[in-house]
């Protein structure tokens, strides 16, 4: 039994939860503190990731597509139809520009090449 009146036995132990909980809230600010953090970084990575997804990897995949289906057009069907229908011969045949430009860059010693 206590010695002392019931109001004063619940103020000690309100006194008493009170110190418990007083010695609690900075650990319990620190966990929230380390929790928010925690959140706020894998926040900044899944907006990061998306934001790179939708930047970076979107426009990259449809030109890729792009550019392989137009290049897979050109082998498939107008080398084709040119082959078919022009004269091999005149096809193989080097223009004077492109003959010209060749013998010059023969003749140039091997380091001053350039891309002219």
């Amino acid at each position: 039994m206590p010695l002392c009146s019931p109001q004063q036995a619940s103020k000690a132990e309100e006194n008493g939860s009170n110190s418990f909980m007083h010695s609690m809230v900075p650990q319990l600010e620190w966990q929230m503190e380390t929790t928010q953090s925690l959140v706020d970084s894998y926040v900044a990575i899944v907006n990061k990731t998306v934001w790179d997804l939708m930047v970076g990897l979107v426009p990259k995949t449809i030109m890729h597509l792009m550019i392989n289906n137009n290049k897979e057009f050109i082998f498939s069907e107008l080398l084709a139809n040119l082959y078919l229908h022009g004269d091999k011969n005149m096809l193989m045949k080097e223009s004077a520009e492109q003959a010209q430009r060749s013998r010059t860059q023969s003749a140039r010693p091997r380091g001053s090449m350039d891309n002219s």
